[in-house]
């Protein structure tokens, strides 16, 4: 039953007529003085930021916990996936796998073949503008005469005799041409002859091949020849044939037999046409 202060009750019905009491004053002025206080503490001692911090620490057990049924109605269709599709995710993530490594080895075969490019590019000494490029298709297996097929551009300007570079220095020269492809007599051919001169006896001489894994031979040296062992062999630009100053290989040995009347002098190629994929064509001026 309500207390007579809480509802007045009307004279013309006798109906109850709710309403709100008055807030006596005294509570007003205590209200008024307890926001007054939280505003100047606010203001001076920023005690809504400590507040704030505060309350976070303590809603936020209660945060995680709202939290609990939320992650176990997601973990729900996991818990419920059968068997063949889990296997289903498997094989496509080692399919992934697999492409990834096979992304990975081209990467790394651009890589290399850019590098090779750049020492290539490097390495060339000469006019810029009587340079081509050219790429390895495949190399005979015939053992003294290894004839080497180049990939060339159509709107390339070689030439028959024209130089075939590394950048370890010469390789050979072009004996057929066609409009996509060239063919290449290397330095290791027995039907090979580079004009050559050594760097410090400075002497000519024509350094002939042995075949494929065999080093060249200085041709008809005599015995009064001055030859040094590891001296480098460069062209000498003799017969017009092969531009001066390109490197050939280097002299690893030297022999004098008793039953001839010239010395054996060996040269090493260091440049091997079976571990280089990029060249450079030199068009001879």
């Amino acid at each position: 039953m309500m207390r007579r202060r809480e509802h007045k009750v009307s004279y013309l019905s006798s109906e109850a007529i709710f309403a709100i009491p008055a807030m006596k004053p005294s509570k007003v002025i205590l209200s008024l003085l307890i926001c007054t206080f939280l505003m100047l503490s606010d203001i001076y001692y920023e005690s809504s930021f400590k507040i704030r911090g505060y309350a976070q620490d303590l809603f936020m057990p209660l945060g995680a916990l709202v939290n609990v049924p939320v992650d176990l109605i997601a973990s729900v269709p996991d818990s419920l996936r059968t068997r063949s599709q889990l296997k289903l995710s498997l094989e496509q993530a080692e399919l992934e796998n697999k492409k990834l490594k096979v992304i990975n080895q081209f990467l790394e075969k651009v890589s290399k073949e850019n590098e090779e490019l750049n020492s290539l590019w490097s390495s060339a000494r000469l006019n810029f503008d009587n340079y081509s490029f050219a790429k390895k298709r495949s190399i005979s297996s015939n053992e003294f005469q290894p004839t080497l097929t180049v990939d060339i551009e159509r709107k390339s300007d070689a030439g028959i005799n024209d130089v075939l570079l590394s950048p370890s220095g010469l390789v050979g020269k072009l004996i057929s041409l066609g409009l996509y492809s060239a063919e290449i007599m290397v330095l290791h051919d027995v039907r090979s002859s580079v004009p050559v001169i050594t760097e410090k006896s400075k002497l000519h001489g024509n350094v002939r091949g042995s075949g494929t894994g065999r080093a060249g031979n200085i041709e008809y040296t005599k015995k009064t020849a001055s030859y040094e062992l590891g001296e480098k062999v460069y062209t000498s630009g003799i017969a017009g044939i092969f531009p001066e100053g390109i490197f050939v290989g280097e002299i690893t040995s030297i022999e004098d037999f008793a039953d001839s009347e010239f010395l054996k002098v060996e040269v090493s190629f260091l440049q091997s046409p079976f571990n280089q994929d990029f060249y450079l064509i030199y068009k001879n001026e």
